[in-house]
């Protein structure tokens, strides 16, 4: 049994060259343009009922609106049908601006998608009628339907090009919006009124609480990822986190402080009115900037880290009762470097001896004898409350700070 062949899909027919038709050819094509150009009041009239009639998306432009454009849409196509060229360069760039001047008046993109459908389609109908009134030869009126589709599908990635740059263009303003009131609210910079009358426009209730977060970043690649983090342990989406650059650092503003941030060190002050806020904020980075001097990560609040800000004021007297107790602790030599450290980290063991030399990973004899070799030294005595906390902050602020003429410890 023989097979029968397909038939063969039917191959796009390209425009001629103008120039290589013959006389009564080329003469046609000039009867075809001339009588498309009589016709532009009625592919008006017609394209015009077509969208009143099947896109309503088109009731904010008026009658002659819509007339205006229709006759400049078939002037650039019959220019273009003069040459025999497919229609190129000037009708993409006439799409481009008049979908951005249609979107501005209310237009969606996609009613201008079909729009354009609908305009091809009625002005193929008339070229066809044309054609049969001028005789246009049928190759050359189906290599005219076959550009004129062809870029029919190009108008659509127009569109989508125009819709995805107003998309980002919107993001962009989005994300400014939210990085100046942010900045403004964390920063103490916008009175009450103004951010009673802008909160809502970002979703925020003024009756609730809200919790500025600080945090900082070393490059932009940081940031993103802080933002990530934050946003994923807030439940808020990342673009819509409301972030600003507050002097050296990032502020936030959350509806609630973070249950972790991972590896990511953010500090949280307390749930304040928004009016309030930016004095959440100055918390949030006295937070930030002691656990940073503590090497921390993860979320930190001021009222979880006890004395410790202390260590970051009062450097005339922090180095005065340095030179007072901890002269001789400056003298070279490792002893005396880890009688400090094991001092230190006593203090922050609560004074547990088993604890401190697991984590020293010496005897607890030796924890002992350094510990006292301390009160020795320094003359403070540990089991004195004053003297305690005295020590407690010189250690800490001598090692968040560091010390000139103090090498660091080598490894035991």
């Amino acid at each position: 049994m023989e097979h029968e062949t397909p038939p063969a899909w039917p191959v796009r027919r390209r425009m001629p060259d103008l120039s290589a038709l013959d006389g009564p050819t080329r003469a046609t094509v000039v009867a075809a343009v001339e009588r498309l150009r009589a016709l532009r009041g009625v592919f008006a009239d017609r394209l015009l009922a077509l969208v009143r009639s099947d896109v309503p998306g088109y009731a904010v432009l008026s009658d002659d609106e819509l007339r205006a454009s229709a006759r400049r849409f078939m002037d650039i196509l019959i220019g273009e049908l003069s040459a025999l060229r497919v229609p190129d360069g000037a009708l993409r760039d006439m799409l481009g601006e008049y979908a951005l001047e249609r979107v501005a008046r209310g237009v969606p993109l996609d009613v201008l998608a079909i729009g354009y459908q609908l305009g091809s389609r009625e002005m193929l109908a008339l070229i066809d009628e044309v054609a049969a009134e001028v005789d246009l030869p049928s190759g050359l009126l189906l290599a005219v339907h076959d550009s004129t589709w062809e870029f029919a599908n190009e108008a659509s990635s127009v569109f989508a090009r125009v819709q995805h740059d107003l998309a980002l263009e919107r993001a962009h303003f989005d994300a400014e919006r939210r990085s100046a009131f942010a900045g403004g609210v964390l920063g103490g910079a916008f009175t009450t009124e103004r951010i009673h009358r802008d909160a809502p426009l970002f979703g925020l209730d003024l009756q609730l609480p809200h919790v500025a977060l600080a945090a900082r970043a070393a490059s932009a690649a940081d940031a993103d990822a802080v933002r990530r983090a934050v946003a994923s342990a807030v439940g808020v989406p990342a673009d819509r986190l409301l972030l600003a650059q507050v002097g050296p650092g990032l502020g936030f503003i959350v509806p609630k402080a973070p249950a972790s941030t991972a590896h990511h060190l953010v500090a949280a002050g307390p749930p304040l009115p928004l009016e309030q806020l930016h004095h959440g904020f100055d918390e949030a980075v006295v937070a930030l900037e002691t656990a940073e001097r503590f090497a921390m990560t993860g979320l930190v609040r001021l009222s979880d880290l006890g004395p410790r800000p202390l260590v970051r004021s009062a450097a005339r007297t922090a180095d005065l009762l340095s030179a007072r107790h901890l002269a001789a602790l400056d003298e070279t030599g490792r002893s005396n470097r880890e009688i400090e450290e094991t001092a230190r980290v006593y203090l922050e063991c609560d004074q547990e001896v088993r604890e401190t030399s697991q984590r020293l990973a010496v005897h607890p004899n030796t924890v002992r004898y350094r510990v006292n070799r301390f009160q020795v030294l320094t003359g403070l005595n540990l089991r004195h409350t004053e003297d305690l906390v005295t020590a407690w902050w010189l250690l800490n602020r001598r090692r968040t700070h560091g010390h000139p003429s103090r090498p660091p410890l080598p490894p035991a």
